[in-house]
């Protein structure tokens, strides 16, 4: 146990601590190369773990638009038993089929250990069925368990966990269903009382085949409508009321009225005000930045932050977004998907809340532009201190170019590896096998799920199975988790800015679930020290505003953080 210091600082003495100091050390970058060299990192361990799952997205041939979008994926201990569990989103029949399969639920798989999950869907509340599509984590009523939100084609669900991985269908009671066609979802106390709340992003007006457009191909045939011909939609924001019932204030806290094909979301602190701000993907529409005033209303800043386009003058087909400090300023830059033939974006922050968009420059450009992008994170897979980048991809149109690498539907992942100051080369052959699969890749979930101090991916695949990437990192690099559970701010602990130091290195992150494709990863915040032995100084600034600061901890272990707490444990 570690003793600590607490204080109350206002977000101008936080913001002086977050910018004093640099960078982890690193080589002077050049200019990016095309590969690391780096083999088999990963292991694709999917069929041993016991995840028997394929993914129903609902197609009969008549190509309509929503059975290319699915599905998400979460890690999440659902009995609190330390260990993460495996929950994945499932698809349903879509109206209109002459020979309209079974529904089958969204599935949940129990970590036993060991490397291997069972299957307690039946068992487990969440074993209804619908046109599944996302899932968010959080503990919404701070009994100590985490929640799920499902959103889907029409109403989606809020399930509430009982504590022993039971849950119950809270969405009536609680408001939120959203309805129509909802993607990716986030949990965020954006006022600060302790409760989360509840952002949930939505697509286009799709309720079934009356909203569907007929659009035939050069041989009559149909295939997939683009995205412009649909109208974009108004998302909306749930306040937490406490009890697992919610206020719709989509008009009151300033997001109604702008209109936009939401994807998806990730919140974060970008300016380091101490307020929690929404970041939203957009699909061929502007991007949001909701900034937030802290006193409960938000304000689109995506023009003035810089984040309303791609950097090339156009707006991304938003598919994915996650969130770090690529680039050791201890600033919180914002990585975004993109459609094939399109260079992925990166937006790099100056410090002071403005986006300047860098692919090229960092690399990343000519890597990922032949690819169609969905999920995405950051992850420190070799635990070097400095943040890497894992992508799945997969197109939307099986009439694509056939000339571009990895076929027009079914496409390869990649793995990008952060050299130093986010500088990227292309480290895809580290994800072992599965660097040579040919998947219609959809959601990316990042987490612990053996215990061993490396993070892991959970990858979706649209009308295919899972795939479960055990890392393997071979290096003897050290490594220091950190749980976050919180009294006054949000029980999840989520969106605490954590600053770590360690000999040279200083990092800055925060603790969040809800990021990448329409998934959920481990709340818990994972970060690599190199060769650092010692971590000299840890601080935690949480929602709530209180600071603590931890010194002297030890390395290559998980700890929890009880805000107030004298002690890490």
């Amino acid at each position: 146990m570690m003793r600590q210091w607490v204080r109350r600082t206002g977000w101008l003495g936080a913001l002086a601590l977050v910018s004093a100091g640099c960078g982890s050390p690193t080589a002077s970058p050049g200019p990016a190369s095309r590969g690391t060299g780096a083999v088999g990192v990963f292991r694709d361990v999917t069929q041993q773990a016991g995840l028997d799952f394929v993914h129903d997205n609902g197609a009969y041939g008549r190509k309509l638009f929503p059975e290319r979008m699915g599905s998400g994926a979460a890690f999440v201990d659902v009995n609190g038993d330390g260990l993460l569990d495996v929950f994945l989103v499932n698809g349903a029949p879509l109206p209109g089929n002459p020979r309209p399969t079974v529904a089958r639920p969204s599935r949940l798989f129990l970590n036993q250990g060991g490397g291997r999950f069972r299957d307690a869907t039946r068992d487990s509340g969440l074993d209804g069925v619908g046109y599944g599509m996302g899932v968010a984590v959080g503990d919404v009523d701070n009994d100590g368990d985490e929640d799920l939100y499902v959103t889907r084609l029409g109403n989606n669900v809020l399930y509430l966990n009982d504590g022993r991985g039971r849950f119950l269908d809270g969405t009536d009671r609680a408001g939120v269903a959203a309805g129509n066609f909802s993607s990716s979802a986030v949990f965020v106390d954006y006022d600060a009382d302790g409760r989360l709340d509840l952002y949930v992003c939505r697509y286009v007006p799709w309720s079934g085949l009356r909203d569907d457009h007929v659009c035939p191909g050069p041989d009559g045939k149909p295939e997939y409508c683009t995205i412009h011909v649909y109208p974009s939609m108004e998302h909306r924001l749930y306040r937490n009321l406490g009890g697992a019932q919610f206020q719709d204030v989509t008009r009151s806290a300033g997001i109604a009225g702008k209109l936009g094909r939401g994807l998806a979301v990730v919140a974060t602190d970008y300016d380091d005000d101490g307020d929690t701000d929404i970041l939203v993907a957009n699909d061929e529409t502007a991007n949001f930045l909701w900034n937030n005033n802290g006193k409960g209303r938000f304000t689109d800043y995506a023009s003035v932050a810089n984040f309303a386009e791609n950097g090339k003058g156009a707006f991304s087909a938003g598919m994915g977004l996650d969130v770090v400090d690529v680039d050791g300023n201890g600033s919180l830059d914002v990585i975004e998907t993109d459609f094939q033939n399109v260079r992925k974006t990166l937006y790099v922050n100056d410090g002071h809340g403005y986006f300047l968009p860098d692919s090229d420059g960092k690399g990343l450009g000519d890597m990922t532009l032949q690819r169609l992008g969905f999920g995405i994170g950051f992850l420190d897979y070799d635990r070097d201190g400095r943040p890497d980048v894992f992508m799945t991809n997969g197109h939307v149109n099986e009439d694509g170019d056939p000339n571009q690498p990895g076929g027009p539907l079914a496409q390869t992942a990649q793995l990008f590896h952060n050299r130093g100051r986010g500088y990227f080369d292309d480290a895809t052959p580290a994800l072992g096998t599965y660097a040579r699969e040919l998947r219609v890749g959809r959601g990316a979930a990042f987490g612990d799920f053996d215990n061993d101090g490396d993070t892991d991916i959970l990858v979706t695949n649209n009308g295919q199975g899972p795939a479960l990437l055990q890392n393997e990192d071979p290096t003897r690099n050290h490594w220091v988790g950190l749980r976050c559970i919180g009294k006054k701010s949000n029980r999840s602990g989520l969106n605490v800015r954590v600053t770590l130091e360690a000999g040279e290195q200083r990092q800055v992150d925060e603790t969040r679930a809800n990021s990448s494709y329409l998934s959920a990863g481990d709340p818990r915040l994972l970060l690599g020290l190199g060769g650092q032995t010692r971590v000299s100084r840890m601080t935690l600034r949480w929602p709530s505003g209180l600071t603590q600061e931890f010194r002297d901890l030890p390395v290559d272990r998980y700890w929890t953080a009880r805000e107030g707490e004298h002690e890490l444990r």
